[in-house]
């Protein structure tokens, strides 16, 4: 435990795919995917269980082969394509709490981030513990487009998704005169339990942005799946600088 916090791991897999059938499983450097993110968790300082939430028998088999628990199988209700990340870490918070297994922690390592640093997990870990005032923790990229210059098509009209109060026509003016966007990378979230179960929310209101300036991928479409695969190695092997902060 760091901090006397308990802190677990966990890799979310379901068994379908629509945009890539059986993405879980892809390979990578002749790896599956979930495999990265197993390797991710079990090798932090600070994760003291690696736990997997999946509906395949399949995917739990091969994750426990790689040296991760599988409790029990995600129900098949918490598993398709509208399931929301809340509903998945309700029911393994309900579960975990039945068997007076809680932590204080998830942190939350998709699969579909097969490229991680592992000193930047534990930084983001001691991040959320030391300002102990936030409900969870998300990492984020700056967008490279901007949401003030994008639009809503209703039938034949467009409006745009939000406006700069600062300008009328925020659409329209230099993008160097915007605030700076930022996009969820999938990289890693940490949500605290008692937010899961007291909040009813997979966030809560106050949020810490873990901001990654390195390049991230997360695999969503064949075509970043083909794009991974080819600038494994390079990303695989590019050092990040990362930033210490006091034990």
């Amino acid at each position: 435990m760091y901090k006397n916090k308990l802190i677990y791991g966990i890799i979310t897999a379901r068994g379908g795919s629509k945009s890539v059938p059986d993405k879980n499983l892809k390979k990578i450097n002749k790896r599956p995917l979930i495999y990265f993110s197993i390797k991710t968790s079990l090798s932090s300082k600070l994760i003291d269980r690696t736990l997997i939430s999946t509906d395949s028998i399949k995917i739990a088999k091969l994750a426990k082969k790689y040296g991760c628990e599988v409790p029990f199988l995600r129900p098949k209700k918490y598993a398709g394509d509208r399931s929301t990340d809340y509903e998945v870490f309700k029911n393994l918070s309900e579960q975990l709490k039945k068997q007076k297994e809680l932590p204080h922690y998830f942190v939350h390592l998709r699969p579909t981030s097969p490229i991680r640093n592992v000193k930047i997990i534990d930084l983001a870990i001691k991040k959320i513990i030391h300002s102990n005032n936030y409900d969870s923790l998300r990492s984020l990229s700056v967008s490279k487009e901007s949401p003030y210059k994008m639009w809503l098509k209703n039938k034949n009209f467009i409006k745009p998704i939000i406006s700069f109060k600062k300008f009328k026509d925020s659409h329209s003016i230099p993008r160097q005169i915007l605030p700076l966007s930022y996009w969820q990378n999938g990289y890693v979230d940490i949500i605290k339990s008692s937010t899961i179960l007291k909040k009813k929310s997979i966030s809560g209101n106050k949020i810490f942005p873990f901001i990654i300036k390195k390049e991230t991928m997360d695999i969503d479409y064949l075509e970043d799946l083909k794009k991974v695969r080819k600038n494994f190695k390079r990303l695989k092997f590019n050092k990040r600088k990362v930033k210490r902060i006091p034990n």
